[in-house]
């Protein structure tokens, strides 16, 4: 890409689509939030998720390797 490309590519960009009206603005920035407290909410239940996968995955482990000698 020279310098010509670059500027039409740069010239292309300014033309973007129009910025949103402030209803659609508002819901996006609410969702975004509800989505974050949503996250922040559930990491403890993650986290209690995968200590039990990685407590049955090492008790299974322990069970097949007694029950295979």
């Amino acid at each position: 890409m020279n310098d010509a490309d670059f500027a039409r590519c740069v010239k292309g960009s300014d033309a973007a689509a129009p910025l949103p009206d402030a209803e659609t603005i508002w819901w996006r920035a609410q969702l975004r939030r509800q989505l974050a407290e949503e996250e922040r909410i559930m990491r403890p239940v993650r986290i209690a998720e995968r200590f039990a996968f990685s407590a049955c995955l090492i008790t299974a482990a322990v069970v097949a390797a007694v029950l295979v000698r």
